[in-house]
């Protein structure tokens, strides 16, 4: 038995469910029975019987307190049972539950003493789905609720202009409140990241164009008399492999504790797409860091599950502000000209020493962004996430921004879609989107409540805004009802015509800077014949994940959207036999179990 002070328990079938997630990633069956044996420092153990399925993936360490049965009879026979083909998914169900350990726990003594105590024992494989309510919901969590886009007049306001947006942490929180029963906070709601999240397929950009953009058009389901415009933006692939030079920032902290298995495993993710010649550094912070790597040039799976297993939990408060000074100083010190300079943070934000203000934040991530190192952040803690810090740090950071609250969340986000994120091919991209009045008489963005730019911002080569990655797609929607406009505001010296351009729908312009640095702008021209010719292929999924967002926002400008025209909607993608409508925790089941 091993002499680690800590433990954590996790029943059977979850300790199945995430052997076979590490090999899913690659990992051999010897590496995954490694990287499941412990976390952070304590021991993970599998009690035959008594343990709960933990479907909100949230463990907590505790002391070992007396001697647990020798375990190794079972986990012999477990690994004699499982092979590479076992890896999938066991698509199961979600609840909340929290669990509390008595050293830790932010709550009464005597609510702590209660959960605490041991529970019945159970017959083995009876692992629970669900859990009873065992405390009040402490929600800390934190967001900017961003006022909805008002509907305008493209005389009144000739262009929308916004940052690309390619996060995933809102369609994650999302997925997760549905999949658990939960209730939505709204204002966790972004319609742009449930729509970006998707995979839309958008033509890939031609010869040496870093973007290509495409459009779709169709009617608006909730609004009749409404039409809808998609625009697409495909960035390129990088041209070449660029080393990555990559600083991990993890939080140890008190309030990451019950987060500390998920953060091991897409940490394992991130690592399993590493390269020979790619370097790694590991830097754990609590209320004071400790280095557990420095620059440590990868050479195979091997040497970074050893890596992995070397972080400790230490507890206590969250300096962040110290150790993303440490990780950017590090970095600084050992840039690599020729390689993606990156900090990851793995963090729920809960800044609380140091310099703890959103906007002081903001500045010291834009001040460091400068010297050509980047920031991702994967987010974690359900009910005690600050999602308005890490979507700021991330985004004037030229990086992105995840939400990880179960396993799906890091092969979707982290595992499928990291090449792209790790690469970045355009930083401060803005997006201007500018309608003809001749033919639109009202319009309105769907989405990108928190990033829409002004004129000056939009020419201001020094605002700093999203970048994007390699091949990665950037989807908007617009609504729109046909009509010559009118102007609602007279002005005394502005005169407006609307007669001109009549071959012309619509005119983008990006603004962006290479990762070098030069100011770059692409534009783009909309005809009318090219909107009435558009096929509308992605048309009936951008409308129904557009639809949903509406109603789980309850947006003032959803109109009829309800969840029966949620189900109609849904049924018409579903007879798209070239949809994958069945993925596990897809965008299509989590609507189903909404509508459920």
């Amino acid at each position: 038995m091993s002499n680690t002070e800590y433990v954590i328990e996790m029943c059977k079938q979850q300790y199945e469910e995430m052997f076979d997630f590490y090999l899913s990633l690659g990992y051999s069956e010897k590496q995954a029975e490694k990287l499941c044996s412990s976390c952070f420092g304590a021991e993970i153990v599998v009690p035959e019987s008594g343990v709960y399925y933990r479907a909100d993936w949230s463990f907590y360490r505790k002391r070992r307190q007396q001697p647990f049965r020798e375990q190794s009879g079972f986990i012999n026979s477990l690994f004699g049972k499982m092979s590479r083909s076992s890896a999938k998914n066991k698509n199961a169900s979600f609840s909340r539950s929290v669990m509390v350990e008595d050293a830790c726990a932010a709550m009464p003594m005597m609510e702590a003493q209660v959960m605490a105590a041991p529970l019945p024992a159970m017959p083995e494989l009876q692992c629970l789905r669900e859990m009873p309510e065992e405390a009040p919901d402490f929600n800390t969590a934190e967001t900017s609720n961003a006022a909805e886009i008002e509907e305008s007049g493209p005389l009144d306001k000739p262009q929308m202009i916004f940052s690309a947006n390619v996060n995933s942490a809102s369609w994650s929180y999302i997925r997760d409140r549905v999949a658990q029963s939960g209730k939505i906070d709204k204002s966790f709601v972004r319609i742009e990241e449930i729509i970006n999240s998707y995979p839309f397929k958008l033509k890939k950009p031609e010869k040496d164009d870093l973007f290509r953009i495409s459009i779709d058009h169709g009617k608006c389901p909730w609004n009749e008399g409404s039409e809808l415009m998609m625009v697409g933006l495909k960035a390129k692939k990088s041209p070449k492999k660029v080393r990555q030079n990559l600083a991990f920032l993890v939080d140890v902290s008190g309030s990451m504790e019950n987060d500390w298995v998920l953060t091991q495993m897409s940490i394992a993710a991130i690592m399993s797409k590493l390269k020979t010649g790619d370097f790694i550094s590991v830097i754990a912070y609590s209320d004071r860091t400790v280095t557990v790597a420095e620059k440590k040039k990868y050479i195979d799976p091997d040497d970074c599950i050893d890596t992995i297993l070397s972080i400790d939990g230490i507890g206590g408060c969250t300096n962040g502000s110290e150790g993303l000074t440490n990780a950017y100083n590090y970095l600084s010190d050992n840039f690599d000209e020729e390689g993606n300079n990156r900090v990851f943070i793995f963090t729920d934000g809960d800044f609380n020493f140091g310099i703890t203000g959103e906007a002081n934040l903001s500045e010291f991530i834009r001040k460091k962004k400068e010297t050509g190192i980047y920031l991702s952040i994967v987010g974690f803690g359900r009910d005690n996430f600050k999602d308005n810090k890490m979507e700021a740090l991330a985004r004037n950071g030229n990086g992105n921004y995840t939400f990880v609250t179960n396993p799906e969340d890091i092969r979707d986000n982290l595992w499928e879609k990291l090449v792209s994120s790790l690469v970045t091919v355009a930083k401060d991209v803005k997006i201007s989107v500018e309608l003809n009045p001749y033919y639109v008489k009202k319009y309105r963005l769907i989405g990108y409540d928190a990033r829409v730019l002004t004129q000056q911002e939009f020419n201001d080569t020094e605002k700093a805004v999203d970048g994007i990655g390699s091949e990665h797609n950037v989807v908007a929607l617009i609504e729109f009802s046909k009509g010559t406009a009118e102007k609602t505001y007279s002005t005394r010296y502005v005169k407006t015509e609307s007669e001109g351009n009549k071959d012309e729908f619509a005119f983008i312009e990006i603004h962006y800077k290479t990762p070098d640095d030069v100011n770059s702008v692409m534009t783009y021209t909309v005809g009318i014949n090219d909107l009435n010719k558009a096929k509308g292929k992605n048309m009936p999924v951008i409308s129904l994940l557009a639809a949903f967002g509406l109603v789980i926002k309850d947006s003032k400008y959803k109109g009829s959207a309800d969840k029966e025209l949620l189900r109609k909607l849904l049924a018409d993608v579903e007879k798209d036999e070239s949809t994958d409508t069945r993925k596990p925790y897809g965008h299509f089941e989590i609507i189903r179990k909404y509508l459920a």
